[in-house]
């Protein structure tokens, strides 16, 4: 029997949601991976390779068992067109054999998205996202408690417990340019950012589900202090962004065209004035954050970036997604105290190195009409859900300006899942009482709050 589209809204065979789990945390490790080298032979990547390959089988399956000429319909024009790109710029491309490679990946990307799109629902999609982040936020501070435990047992060395064992756990996947598992976990942007998507998501799940309130709490609580562990500036400007966005929409909600309008104009007011003052006072503002006024190198990265951009203005380098060591005009383009740097730290000027103009014109309007819709679809429909997709989407967005991995991996395949599921039929969606959420919540009993 095929997934329908009937079927998408609640009977999905378990099988599904495990391809859907495997898919998840393949795209996180992906992230994780790809964060510090390419493709490599070692144990880490052999076996993403094997996970990634049952993952993408799984997908395709269940993608062609369910009602995908749909889904196939609701693509936008210009989420095609980049796509397309993305494999034409082989034709010109400064490095034509990374090109095809990395578009093989970014077609994985799709065709998950595309399965996720056709055989989930939207609540479904939230679970599979919720309990997946909460199992990475989980592990991560996991692993830190775990390490500040040993550490005291070798300082008093309790039980056998020596530096020596300390050290040996503490190295367990150390990258080549010397840092540990545990920095990567919990003192970067990359959980940084999952640590803020889920704070999102577990609030919304807070609002929305009736039974685990407790879970939900005790998640809430550890994503917050992810997000205090991993120092992103980055992180802090995107809280800031969500948190506004979050707050228009539910004011907006309800009211008639020219006030949701006047919200808007008050709010991109705020949000102008603002990233000026920010702009003016940097060099406060980031050693308030602890951070440096070139945002750690951030500047310096943008300058070399935008130079090798205006050789190739028009249809630019060519698609790698991630760049490449050792491969030119990548490799030793930046170096800062004698670490290589390989991303532009910026997705929307490094799609204009990668596909030059062109690329970055459709990427520029593939956001903005999604970014429409998912307001739309979070101001217009009662259910609390539908502000997930938009909050994460405002995350992405924001974060897009400090790190490159819009383009790739996890963020490319939100906002593939947020394009295109946006265009859902209303008979799709959870009901739509038509009243306000925050009308609902203040009317909602407390005594039914606390049974729940």
């Amino acid at each position: 029997m095929s997934i329908t589209s009937k079927s998408v809204s609640g009977q999905v065979p378990k099988s599904a949601f495990a391809i859907g789990y495997l898919t998840l945390v393949v795209l996180v490790f992906g992230d994780a991976l790809f964060a510090q080298e390419y493709l490599y032979l070692t144990p880490s990547w052999l076996a993403w390779y094997a996970a990634a390959a049952i993952a993408l089988a799984g997908s395709a399956y269940f993608f062609f068992k369910a009602d995908w000429r749909r889904v196939f319909r609701q693509i936008p024009i210009e989420l095609s067109l980049l796509i397309a790109l993305m494999l034409g710029s082989v034709l010109w491309s400064y490095y034509p054999s990374q090109t095809i490679s990395s578009f093989l990946i970014q077609a994985g990307v799709v065709m998950a998205a595309l399965f996720f799109i056709a055989v989930f629902s939207w609540r479904q999609i939230f679970n599979l996202f919720a309990n997946t982040i909460r199992g990475i936020i989980f592990a991560a501070l996991g692993y830190e408690l775990l390490l500040s435990i040993l550490s005291l047992m070798a300082q008093a060395s309790v039980l056998g417990v020596d530096e020596n064992l300390f050290q040996s756990i503490r190295n367990i996947g150390q990258v080549p340019d010397g840092r540990t598992i545990d920095d990567l976990l919990l003192r970067n942007s990359f959980m940084g950012s999952w640590a803020l998507m889920g704070l999102i998501t577990f609030l919304i799940e807070f609002a929305i589900e009736k039974r685990h309130k407790y879970l939900t709490v005790v998640s809430i609580l550890l994503a917050i202090v992810t997000i205090v562990l991993s120092g992103s500036a980055g992180i802090v400007f995107a809280t800031v962004a969500v948190g506004l966005a979050g707050l228009v929409s539910l004011l907006a909600e309800g009211k008639d065209r020219d006030t949701r309008h006047r919200y808007y104009r008050i709010a991109w007011a705020i949000s102008g004035t603002a990233g000026f003052v920010v702009l003016i006072f940097r060099r406060v503002v980031f050693e308030f954050l602890g951070k440096s006024p070139d945002m750690t190198h951030r500047t310096d990265i943008w300058k070399s970036v935008f130079n090798l951009v205006s050789e190739r203005p028009l249809e630019g380098w060519g698609f790698t997604g991630v760049w490449v060591p050792g491969v030119e005009p990548f490799s030793g383009l930046i170096v800062i105290n004698g670490i290589e740097y390989f991303q532009a730290h910026n997705s929307y000027l490094e799609m204009a190195l990668q596909l030059g103009a062109v690329g970055l014109v459709l990427f520029l309007i593939l956001l903005t009409r999604t970014f429409i819709k998912t307001w739309r679809l979070g101001v217009h429909h009662s259910h609390v859900l539908y502000l997930w997709p938009l909050l994460l989407f405002v995350t992405q967005l924001i974060r897009g300006i400090t790190e490159s991995r819009l383009l790739v991996q996890s963020a490319m395949f939100m906002v593939i899942i947020f394009a295109i599921k946006s265009y859902d039929p209303e008979e799709m969606l959870e009901k739509n009482s038509k009243k306000p959420k925050l009308e609902a919540m203040r009317k909602r009993p407390m005594t039914k709050m606390k049974r729940r």
